[in-house]
């Protein structure tokens, strides 16, 4: 089977966008979105909408959908009733978002269309691909398959090719097809320097050449924004951009990035592009530095010029070393620090130099307390600063980083002048990621901070089972341990390392980090089971982790921890109410006097030979066809708007001349009761057919039946384009021909957008009732929103013998096809619930 299109219950969208890639919005994300996370905590669903919304006016064809948050125990409650709003609001496919395997079940069975999952992986014993691949299998869904295998994340360009044969060999044993996988061959921020990651553009790159090469039916995909994690934001723009227009010359398929933000490449200066070139391939060792230079100078051009720093000679050496400390001059500081300590020193000494480095000639006896005072008065306060303009925002990480090479290399030179005492390390911090997490880059920096600043830091790495913590524990004598976890998931593993410290009566105060976590998370840790006397502290970045740190190993403790436990025990679970459906009040419209009418159970039905498609397009609704239906957004779009119209008019002709629609309608009146709240219709029979409509939570609070009355009068329309289309589209999928099928199935959903309003009409002039009266409402919309109400449409329509079929659940088939009911209340009005 192949999976080359994914859906919702209103649209279809080729995986194969021409021009690539398919855009997959990503602000709908609570770990990744801030807007997001707010809407998620406050219940603000509309909102969510709205920005779901906002990104398919911006251009995406898919959007990515993930509530997890570690203020929140119900995300499978929280995901169910999101994806059945966006489902009945927004037309484009989601993409299911979630590291529990049950919130995506729930979520497919939820989703009235062909969403994707993301994401599965073969990381440990592979128990996530297990779980979902039944479910891929089950409902005929593509998934977002990341290049993680039992070793961890795959870096080189081999690996990732590995992997993901690997990923595919493990489907086979389910059924799953090359056609199933949109790989994510993984990319790794440029934005630290470090050797590792040096490579890490150009081997996600070939790494996507090489998975196409192998699986030419599978997908890929790339969380682009990972690339530029830790750069200012114009600069995370243009890098964002060119790694992008690289990525798909190299084979990618579909992106995940917030529409808004792409900017086209050619657009971008000339310059900037071979910075950012000279970053991604990683041409010469000063490629970071100068990608950073010139967006740092470049952001304001007078600022540039006042902001151009340099040490001023006159200035005392302790000064001189902490300017360089932060404001990441390197050069020179060692020679800074030796004249800071020089100054200090009261004992007689003399100075050598030997290679434009200085010395201090004496004894470390006597040069001992002033590099302690160096240490304390100088450096510290450097890297104090340096902390709290990261905490403000004024510093990026990749300077933070600098900074932190400076200090390294001031304490490397200070150490020369230092007693080693036993017992000299201010402390014993113990470290890790914690298991099942891949990620360490926060942590690797923790340790630098911490190290400069004095403390005896042991790395245990990534993916740290429990009880190598534990033994690392005992084994050093620590003084606190610090877990690191970037996802809501491996979180938990913080959990239950505080759970089993209670249990066994530890000691040890417990400094937690990570994207994933907040303050909430790390209380409701520390208190539920009985607060955890040594303490569990939220580090939101490492320099607070430093503060927590110098606390608990000072003569403050005792304090500290007494004021950090009142605390804690005065806290409170912030509390999510679900909102419970009440009684809400009648609408208090006024149902009028129904239009004087003879055609009662009269039914029409329609032929393709009564129907004029030239007459039915006039009702075209051309700004969603070529938005929506056919993706034509942003600058390109201005640009080519003629091409769009020549194009829609070569569509219509090949309509017409080859007969590819078989437009059928059906339509007709009856008498009805508002009875007891429900819309009660007389079918010609005597048959009574009921239809509850929901009402609405907003201020009107209303509901369609509160504008009808007693012996009033309804109408209903069913249309379609006819199912030779939806076997021609097919068809030409299975040739390979997704551009034409494409181009045809939007027209085809707009035609019968088209046709619902060119029927609407007429039933507006049967009844009379003029062109603002009349209100055309279909299922699966926030008014009425439950499809399975068309199987009593389909009792007094009988559209079946128009070619509409209905599916158990009430979907009409063949997909380009539309019902309604029509409302002749001249105050009807659209409304949500």
């Amino acid at each position: 089977m192949k999976i080359q299109r994914v859906s919702s219950a209103l649209k279809a969208v080729d995986l194969l966008q021409n021009p690539p890639p398919l855009i997959i919005g990503e602000r709908l994300n609570a770990q990744g979105s801030k807007k997001a996370k707010e809407c998620v905590l406050n219940d603000n669903y509309e909102e969510l909408v709205k920005l779901a919304r906002d990104q398919i006016e911006d251009g995406a064809h898919c959007l990515d959908v993930c509530v997890a948050t570690t203020e929140r125990s119900d995300e499978l409650e929280f995901m169910k009733k999101l994806v059945k709003m966006l489902s009945l609001e927004i037309d484009a496919p989601l993409v299911i978002d979630s590291t529990e395997p049950k919130v995506i079940a729930a979520a497919l069975e939820q989703i009235p269309g062909k969403p994707i999952i993301n994401s599965i992986n073969l990381e440990g014993d592979g128990s996530r691909f297990h779980l979902l691949a039944p479910m891929m299998v089950k409902y005929g869904v593509p998934a977002v398959a990341m290049c993680i295998g039992p070793k961890g994340m795959a870096k080189t360009p081999q690996e990732k090719l590995e992997t993901a044969e690997l990923l595919v060999e493990t489907g086979k044993k389910y059924g799953l097809t090359e056609e199933h996988f949109i790989f994510d061959v993984l990319t790794f921020t440029l934005a630290t320097g470090e050797a590792e990651f040096l490579d890490a553009g150009k081997n996600t790159l070939e790494g996507i050449k090489l998975v196409k090469q192998k699986f030419p039916h599978s997908f890929t995909t790339l969380g682009l924004s990972n690339v530029s994690f830790g750069l200012a934001p114009r600069a995370r723009k243009i890098l964002n951009a060119v790694f992008l227009y690289h990525a798909v010359k190299y084979g990618l398929d579909t992106v995940i990035i917030n529409p808004k933000d792409v900017i086209p490449y050619t657009e971008i200066d000339d310059k900037e592009k071979r910075l950012a070139e000279d970053l991604i391939f990683n041409k010469h060792q000063n490629a970071l530095a100068e990608f950073i230079a010139h967006f740092e100078s470049t952001k304001n051009t007078v600022q540039a010029a006042a902001k151009k720093v340099d040490v001023d000679p006159t200035w005392p050496a302790g000064k001189r070393a902490n300017f360089r400390i932060v404001n990441r001059l390197k050069d020179g500081i060692e020679n800074d620090v030796v004249s800071a300590i020089a100054e200090k020193i009261t004992s007689k000494f003399d100075t050598s130099e030997k290679d434009g480095k200085l010395s201090i000639n004496a004894s470390k006896e006597a040069t001992h307390q002033a590099a302690i005072s160096t240490l304390n008065d100088d450096l510290l306060p450097a890297m104090k600063e340096v902390g709290d303009k990261f905490g403000s925002g004024e510093l990026i990480l990749p300077f933070v980083l600098k900074s932190a090479e400076c200090m390294k290399a001031s304490v490397a030179e200070l150490e020369k002048y230092l007693l080693k005492e036993e017992g000299s390390s201010k402390g014993k911090l113990v470290l890790g990621t914690v298991y099942g997490d891949v990620h360490d880059i926060g942590k690797n920096l923790v340790k630098t901070i911490f190290e400069n600043n004095g403390y005896t830091v042991y790395d245990l790495g990534k993916q740290v089972p429990m009880q190598k913590f534990l033994e690392k524990i005992e084994e050093v004598n620590a003084d606190a341990i610090g877990l690191s976890a970037l996802l809501v998931s491996t979180s938990k593993q913080m959990q239950f390392f505080v759970e089993h410290a209670r249990k066994n009566n530890m000691k040890i105060p417990v400094l937690c980090g990570g994207a994933a976590i907040n303050s909430n998370y790390i209380n409701r840790v520390a208190k539920e089971g009985g607060v955890y006397s040594p303490g569990v502290f939220y580090c939101k970045t490492m320099f607070d982790g430093l503060k927590m740190m110098d606390k608990l190993v000072s003569p403050e403790r005792e304090q500290f921890v007494s004021e950090w436990k009142k605390k804690i025990e005065d806290w409170k679970e912030p509390v999510f109410e679900k909102a419970e459906v009440p009684e809400f009040a009648h609408s208090g419209i006024v149902p009028v006097a129904p239009p004087v009418f003879s055609g009662i159970n009269k039914v029409t039905r329609l032929e393709p030979g009564d129907i004029d498609l030239n007459e039915v397009w006039k009702y075209l609704n051309k700004k969603s066809l070529f938005v929506l239906s056919w993706g034509i957004r942003g600058q390109a779009a201005k640009e080519t708007e003629k091409e769009h119209e020549i194009l829609l008019e070569q569509w219509k002709k090949k309509i017409l001349d080859e007969k590819l629609f078989e437009p059928r309608a059906v339509y007709g009146f009856f008498t009805c009761h508002d009875v007891d709240g429900n819309l009660v219709v007389d079918h010609p029979s005597g048959e009574k057919l009921s239809f509850d409509f929901p009402r609405s939570s907003k201020q009107k609070h209303l509901c369609l039946t509160d504008y009808f009355g007693k012996d009033d009068i309804v109408a209903f329309q069913a249309v379609t384009v006819g199912t030779k289309a939806s076997d021609i589209i097919e068809e030409w999928n299975k040739q390979d021909k997704y551009t034409d099928a494409y181009y045809l199935h939007g027209l085809a959903v707009e035609t019968a957008e088209a046709m619902a309003e060119w029927i609407n009409n007429k039933i507006r002039e049967e009844l009379g009732i003029g062109p603002k009266r009349g209100l055309r409402y279909s299922w699966g919309y926030p008014s009425c929103p439950d499809v399975s109400q068309h199987h009593i449409v389909w009792k007094l329509l009988e559209p079946q013998k128009s070619g509409m079929t209905l599916t158990e659940a009430g979907q009409i088939i063949p997909e380009q096809s539309t019902a309604a009911i029509v409302v002749h209340h001249p105050e009807a009005e659209y409304f949500v619930l």
